[in-house]
């Protein structure tokens, strides 16, 4: 065999499966957004939901249903590390019009001993072209209504600079569990700013846990701070009931609204930064097993609070539009 044959076959090893990997992705975003279109045709407002814990404890048609009843058009559905990211791909060869592929969650042992294994299969999955988001990955996490992880995964160690960088090199999103107190909040600007290509998307903004500790992250403010002095980095919404109070300290935690005799509002100064800057914020449920009946009043919130009080493209692109370019990487075209 000739030395000019030999380097054709290998070429065609190695170039014939991206090829084919292009094809099969495009047509992939081609249904998603088919989904997306066939909720604006009736006239509902489609939100693209871009934080879902999934443990495999939900039937996947219940889960469907509740999307359905809520005008959520996409799911991004991250596995917990039981799973795998292989049961996203799984999920969405069985649902390709409702469940985005997203690589595991890092929320369990392997990924907060920093799991060697862990990582390097993180990294393939990532590059396998697959799949559109990563995570959520948590840093530093409080016990919660559902868990009672009190841990901090450093947002500059070793496993969090590996998620870094992937989404440096390709492009994709991951989602970031980082409570805000002030004193923690070096560590995650030290990332953003080695790391600008990277797409972090810092959850529960609107959230306040502990006044004492957090006071920059919680005013609009110090977020829109955050904003101007990173274009890297986006927030998901809080999904705390209006109202409702963190039962490790017993303050309300979502800040973000409004409370009156009248009735429930956004802030208006928070209203005023998602009026600012809608390119920078997302949706996302926050669900898991153990609050999977909150779906509904989580999504009416967002609905009949958040995105009735917005200008209707600042609520377009808080509801799917942000969401859609980062999955993608280009604008959505009607």
């Amino acid at each position: 065999m000739s030395k000019r044959i030999m380097i054709f076959i290998l070429a065609m090893i190695f170039i014939i499966p991206a090829n084919i990997l292009a094809i099969e992705r495009s047509e992939q975003i081609t249904v998603f957004k088919k989904r997306l279109k066939e909720i604006i045709q009736k006239g509902i407002l489609p939100i693209i939901d871009v934080e879902y814990h999934h443990g495999g404890k939900i039937e996947n048609e219940r889960l469907i249903s509740r999307m359905d009843d809520n005008g959520v058009a996409l799911t991004w559905l991250g596995p917990n590390e039981k799973l795998g990211s292989g049961e996203s791909i799984r999920l969405n060869e069985l649902y390709p019009d409702r469940f985005v592929p997203t690589t595991v969650h890092g929320d369990g042992k392997l990924w907060h001993s920093s799991d060697k294994g862990f990582l390097e299969k993180l990294a393939k999955d990532v590059k396998s072209g697959k799949y559109f988001a990563m995570g959520e990955f948590e840093a530093r996490h409080y016990p919660s209504n559902t868990n009672n992880r009190n841990v901090h995964m450093p947002v500059d160690s070793e496993a969090m600079q590996v998620v870094f960088e992937l989404s440096s090199e390709t492009g994709m999103p991951f989602l970031l569990h980082h409570e805000a107190e002030d004193k923690l909040l070096p560590e995650l600007e030290r990332m953003l700013v080695k790391y600008p290509k990277a797409k972090v998307i810092w959850c529960h903004v609107g959230r306040n846990r502990n006044p004492a500790t957090w006071k920059q992250f919680t005013k609009a403010d110090g977020v829109r701070d955050l904003i101007k002095k990173y274009p890297n980095l986006y927030f998901d919404l809080v999904q705390s009931r209006p109202g409702s109070k963190y039962h490790g300290t017993g303050y309300i935690e979502g800040i973000m609204y409004e409370i009156s005799n009248w009735g429930t509002a956004l802030d208006p100064e928070w209203k005023k930064l998602f009026e600012e800057f809608p390119d920078r914020f997302v949706i996302g449920s926050d669900i898991n097993t153990g609050r999977f009946e909150y779906y509904d009043r989580v999504m009416d919130t967002f609905r009949t609070i958040v995105f009735k009080d917005l200008t209707k493209a600042a609520a377009e692109k808080i509801a799917f539009k942000n969401a859609w370019k980062l999955m993608t990487g280009k604008e959505w075209e009607n």
